[in-house]
């Protein structure tokens, strides 16, 4: 059962389908996790900035309207109180540029979203427990 003191992943991707499928892929996890869907970039920034408790993790798709991924990780890195904070791009790309670009922006990790919601869960059962948000 989700309430206050669960974790709270922020997903930041502007695919309708995606963001359902993650949210229930977290939501099915023991225990689950909250989550927060934002549409890109410049939701993530105004939200991180009036936010109370920053999330324990934010997964971040690259091609998104107004500010796409690698702008909105710029961004937030050149913040003090963001460069700390975990996050993981979850993107269709499997281009070594995209992964180099965006690990010299700043992200903690690289990932290629997974063909099957199987693999999708186990992916997020990872990044929960690799990102201690249990």
């Amino acid at each position: 059962m989700l309430n206050a003191q669960s974790p709270c992943v922020w997903v930041v991707d502007d695919d309708p389908d995606d963001q359902f499928l993650f949210d229930l892929a977290f939501r099915t996890l023991t225990p689950p996790v909250r989550v927060n869907m934002l549409n890109d970039g410049e939701e993530l920034l105004v939200a991180l900035s009036q936010c109370e408790t920053l999330p324990g993790l934010i997964v971040l798709d690259l091609n998104m309207p107004r500010l796409n991924g690698f702008d909105a990780l710029k961004q937030l890195r050149a913040i003090p109180a963001y460069q700390q904070l975990p996050v993981v791009v979850l993107t269709t790309s499997t281009q070594p540029e995209d992964q180099v670009r965006a690990l010299q922006l700043g992200a903690n990790g690289f990932l290629t979203k997974p063909a099957s919601s199987g693999k999708l869960l186990m992916l997020f059962n990872q990044l929960v427990n690799q990102w201690q948000l249990r």
